[in-house]
This record gives structure tokens, sequence and C-alpha cells, in this order.
């Protein structure tokens, strides 16, 4: 592995080829100072970034899609009215995309966990959700030792509303 993960969340219903490309630029270019074929390779990464993502826009929910050469654990959190559930694990393999909530998002703040194909955390954040090592779904994110689970860091996703989001997972 090199760098560190990264995510760059993306809207897909209410986003255009236009704003698609827009983010993936965003993504692929962080050095605006790149010219030449450098510039065109990483305009073609984008424009393959767009090609990737657009064709599955249909489907609404939650996806991830990991651009990183590694396969990628994710576990995600969410309100429900039973409370904060947490469920895991997706394994995704490179350059390969996991619809993880299959129904029009309701919410509009999601928690994701980012762990390698050894269970090491590669993406987390600063809000401490529950986890298992198996496949699981929880409920009530605190006191995850006095319950015999694991803590682990989340972050945030805010989707503004949208019934459909797509996550982008890649190293910098």
């Amino acid at each position: 592995m090199t760098g560190r993960l990264l995510f760059l969340s993306v809207m897909k219903s209410k986003t255009n080829l236009d704003s698609l490309m827009k983010a993936a630029l965003h993504f692929f270019l962080p050095d605006r100072r790149l010219t030449g074929r450098l510039r065109g390779s990483f305009l073609l990464a984008a424009l393959a970034t767009a090609a990737w993502v657009l064709p599955q826009a249909a489907q609404a929910g939650l996806r991830v899609c990991n651009g990183s050469v590694d396969i990628v654990n994710v576990a995600i959190g969410y309100e429900t009215d039973e409370g904060l559930r947490t469920e895991g694990w997706w394994t995704i393999t490179a350059n390969a995309c996991s619809q993880v909530l299959q129904e029009p998002l309701k919410n509009t703040r999601y928690y994701l966990h980012v762990a390698d194909g050894f269970g090491e955390s590669r993406l987390g954040g600063d809000i401490t959700l529950c986890i298992r090592e198996e496949k699981f779904v929880l409920y009530d994110g605190d006191q995850c030792w006095q319950r015999g689970l694991i803590e682990a860091g989340f972050f945030q996703i805010e989707t503004e509303g949208a019934e459909d989001w797509t996550v982008l997972l890649s190293y910098d």
C-alpha cells in the first residue's frame, strides 16, 4: 500500500456528467500545475472514473467504490427507528463498487469505517461506534467493550438529503 486512503463523496441523484467530471478532476488533479501528457493521463483517469460510476446511477441507496489497489472491508452506521445501527462487512475488491444500502436514503448522515483485508483500520473518523470481526448488525453504538464488541472510528458522510449517494475511495 502506498499513501493514505482518502474518500471523495459524490452525489449521483442530483448529479449530471459535468459535476461528476468536476469532482473526478478535483480528485485526480490535486496539483493544478500539471501540464502536457501528465495532465492528459490524469484527465483520462478522471474520465474512466466517471464512466465507472455513471452507468450504475440507476439504483438508489448508498454505494461505495474502491479506487485503490487493495481489497477493503466496509462497515456502515446510520439512524433507524430502533436506534443507531451499525452493520458490516462488505468486501470490495480493487476498482469495484458495492451497493451497501439498497433502498433510497432517508437520513442526511451516514457513517463509514474502512478496514484492509487484515482487519486494520484504513479510513476511520472521530465518531466511535461498535463493530465485530465477523459479519454483524448491531444497535446502540456505545459501551462496546462492556458488550464484548470492538470500538472503531467512523467518519461522517453528509448526503444533503439525496436518495442516492456514492463514496469513492482512493489513495493519495
